[in-house]
């Protein structure tokens, strides 16, 4: 069975299912173990060189890839390149592979023999260089708006409808209303009441940086239902370096996060993450860097708990809401959708979840050049249809930042958080 795969949805080349990427990917060990090469000592040897280490061989190898030499290695790269990493064959195909997982490990070990292409470097660092880009954001975004310069961006890095960085920050919004950073000194002189009633929100760049709006929409929802609000100081994550195979970089970015996120996890105060993808993140590609894991939670998974220990009064009109859950949120804690029902159930509200497929962009997937007619086409098979019916105006809610990113390009459409949902409920009461 392959119909899991977004990817081989929209081609139906068996390449791009678990099934077929899973096949390659046993060829190439199979002949590397032939060629006397060892996969973890190379990656080893990778990770432990300089940037200019061997770059006279990928140099050499990469012109002769294009001049057409062989290497089965460069048809396993065209079907990893076509994964959107949202892990739907970890929890939804018969085989049960992680395709993510191993696309990294190969992807570390394919670009220590050729040359990487730009784009890679800009996904990497973006984490890494947007707290700076945001100080000052007009001559960024200026330049994702500016015609001239997004045809320089598609023809030679390879991106596509890069988005803007919010003008009103996320610290001008906290010190607008007085919520203090997540520090040891901020949540030592907590009292016991404030103790008990306390929650930090973990950061993650996408909406930090790009949805301001946001974040401060779920301070202001958790500060109306009674609760103390911290905020993390931002940390880069490093998920869109495992993604695209930068395994020594993300290691150190997942170690430094670490560091942070247990001492927080110390002080026994909830952790919740706001996007599904960045925030699994935590329990997922995280435990292969370390054992002792902190626990971030998706929003829902505590709240649908915290909020039952403050009884609410007052009541407002029944309304109906229909959720486009993230696909990593469906493979890897199915679970948490059925909480959304639960916390919009305690408030009178009514959620519908909609059956969908992937929604085509998947973090960076669609806004790589060479991936935006897959990306547009996988968001037709299902989404499209969905976001454009006259019989869901007004009621779809995405708690997938890749998602409301893909429907705002491909259809013009604003669509919210259901955190935002939530809060339009909690204003009336």
């Amino acid at each position: 069975m392959m119909p899991c795969a977004p990817s081989w949805k929209g081609t139906r080349e068996r390449i791009h299912s678990p099934k077929g990427r899973s096949s390659l990917i046993r060829e190439w060990l199979r002949l590397l173990s032939q060629q006397g090469s060892d996969l973890n000592q190379e990656a080893e040897q990778i990770r432990g060189a300089s940037v200019f280490s061997g770059l006279t061989a990928r140099v050499r190898n990469t012109f002769r890839r294009n001049r057409g030499e062989y290497d089965f290695s460069n048809e396993v790269h065209e079907a990893m390149m076509g994964c959107l990493a949202c892990k739907s064959c970890v929890a939804q195909c018969p085989i049960k592979v992680n395709v993510p997982d191993f696309r990294a490990r190969f992807l570390e070990v394919y670009y220590g023999r050729y040359l990487r292409p730009m784009k890679d470097y800009l996904v990497g660092s973006l984490e890494f260089m947007i707290p700076s880009l945001s100080r000052f954001p007009a001559p960024y975004n200026w330049a994702m708006r500016n015609t001239f310069m997004r045809a320089a961006m598609k023809s030679l890095v390879g991106m596509v409808d890069s988005p803007v960085i919010c003008r009103h920050s996320l610290r001008q919004g906290l010190r607008e209303r007085s919520i203090d950073w997540a520090t040891e000194a901020s949540i030592l002189s907590l009292t016991p009441a404030q103790r008990d009633r306390s929650v930090v929100i973990v950061q993650d760049a996408f909406t930090s940086y790009f949805e301001t709006q946001l974040v401060l929409d779920l301070v202001d929802l958790l500060s109306l239902l009674g609760f103390n609000v911290l905020v993390a100081p931002f940390m880069p994550n490093g998920k869109p370096l495992h993604v695209h195979g930068f395994m020594q970089a993300f290691n150190k970015a997942a170690e430094k996060n670490l560091t942070l996120l247990r001492a927080l996890d110390e002080t026994g105060l909830p952790l919740v993450g706001i996007d599904p993808s960045m925030t699994l993140t935590y329990r997922s590609e995280y435990k292969d860097v370390s054992d002792d894991l902190p626990n971030v939670m998706l929003i829902q998974e505590w709240l649908v708990e915290a909020i039952q220990q403050r009884p609410l009064t007052g009541s407002v009109p029944q309304h109906s809401f229909k959720l486009l859950a993230h696909c990593t949120e469906k493979t890897s804690a199915a679970a948490s959708i059925r909480q959304w029902q639960t916390l919009f159930g305690y408030l009178g509200q009514e959620l519908e979840v909609l059956s969908t497929g992937c929604c085509g962009m998947s973090g960076t997937f669609g806004h790589e050049a060479q991936n935006y007619k897959l990306s547009k086409e996988i968001y037709a098979l299902s989404w499209s249809e969905i976001v454009n019916s006259p019989a869901h105006k007004g009621q779809l809610l995405a708690t997938g930042y890749s998602c409301r990113s893909q429907v705002k390009r491909l259809d013009n459409q604003m669509l919210l958080h259901p955190v935002q949902a939530l809060l339009s409920v909690v204003q009336k009461l």
